[in-house]
């Protein structure tokens, strides 16, 4: 892992260097310069793991699993000003540990860039996941309420992600995810995208379930699945401006992913590599009013990634919902921070 975030921010930085800085209509948007902008938020991400099979007839679906791993609610607060940002956050306890299991989970992500292109990096560690169909082979669920729960599946994650807008001029994507940023008319931008994905599953026991495990014969006793992947792709994304203030954005990306698999058994098989092409994309969607002074945002983002193979099922996803509001407050620099302005350091940022 720290291999892998020395690469990121080795490569981020070359990004960032090469970057030409251009202007923009700004009939068409704005950058909400000397505020210094305070708001709280909420956070909420999952992880989840769809798998079925076409090895034996199944007219019930009750062998489709829907594993699911849930990150706690998380509070916060968040500041920003000029080309700077902090936050800090808290977890709100859980009230269905009983019910869905406990799930232990890390998130980290590094992003850099702009409205003309943007380096997005990520790494995601969950474990202990619980099967939202459980009611389709368990009858006692609609007295009890419990989940299947397989407290010993670990999935692990590092992805980058670089997306670039053809129509910056004009469109600002970050109008719908950030709070730096206000998209003044309807404006939309073709997106391209080049992605890059490590992505690894692995329990000391069987994936499925006992009751379900005779629906997928010989590979009933799967329990790893590590995938390389990268992909190049495209798609579009609108920015829909009502009365100035009042917006939402929609955004689709998906294409052709080439994938090496390494799936591993614990007896009926050996461990088989083998290399598909497949599907990914990512799905994001927001919606939030803004104006000079306030503004309030709820944004949800998807990624997903399709692990086919001619009898089994795999669809790996990742999904995130943010609620940010607060206030943009008027707040010039002062003599000694506009001298820090015109130093390299600060350009360099």
């Amino acid at each position: 892992m720290r291999l892998f975030l020395v690469i990121l921010f080795f490569i981020s930085s070359i990004t960032y260097a090469h970057a030409q800085k251009k202007g923009w209509d700004t009939t068409y948007y704005v950058k909400h310069k000397d505020k210094l902008i305070i708001s709280i938020f909420q956070s909420y991400r999952n992880y989840g793991m769809g798998l079925s099979q076409k090895l034996v007839k199944d007219s019930l679906n009750q062998s489709e699993v829907e594993y699911i791993a849930e990150s706690n609610l998380v509070s916060g607060i968040e500041i920003n000003y000029d080309k700077f940002n902090f936050s800090f956050g808290w977890k709100n306890p859980s009230n269905n540990v009983a019910k869905k299991g406990d799930t232990k989970y890390r998130n980290l992500n590094l992003n850099i860039g702009g409205n003309r292109w943007l380096l997005e990096n990520s790494y995601r560690s969950y474990k202990g996941f619980y099967n939202k169909n459980t009611s389709r082979y368990d009858t006692t669920f609609y007295t009890t309420g419990i989940y299947d729960q397989n407290p010993r599946i670990s999935s692990e994650s590092y992805k980058t992600k670089f997306l670039f807008f053809t129509n910056s001029n004009k469109f600002s994507f970050k109008s719908g995810y950030s709070c730096s940023y206000h998209q003044l008319k309807t404006a939309f931008s073709f997106v391209l995208s080049a992605n890059i994905h490590y992505n690894r599953v692995n329990s000391d026991s069987s994936f499925f379930p006992i009751p379900v495990r005779r629906y997928y014969d010989t590979h009933q006793s799967l329990h790893g699945l590590n995938v390389f992947a990268f992909s190049v792709y495209g798609g579009g994304s609108l920015n829909l401006v009502l009365w100035k203030h009042l917006f939402m954005n929609f955004t689709l990306i998906i294409g052709p992913e080439e994938q090496w698999r390494n799936y591993n058994y614990l007896n009926t098989h050996k461990s088989q590599t083998l290399f598909y092409t497949s599907v990914s994309g990512d799905f994001r969607a927001s919606i939030g009013y803004s104006h000079k002074h306030f503004f309030m945002l709820l944004n949800t983002t998807s990624d997903f990634s399709w692990y086919n193979a001619s009898q089994i099922t795999f669809l790996s996803r990742y999904g995130a919902v943010n609620f940010l509001i607060g206030a943009r407050i008027p707040a010039k620099p002062g003599k000694l921070y506009r001298k820090f302005q015109e130093t390299k350091l600060y350009k360099k940022f």
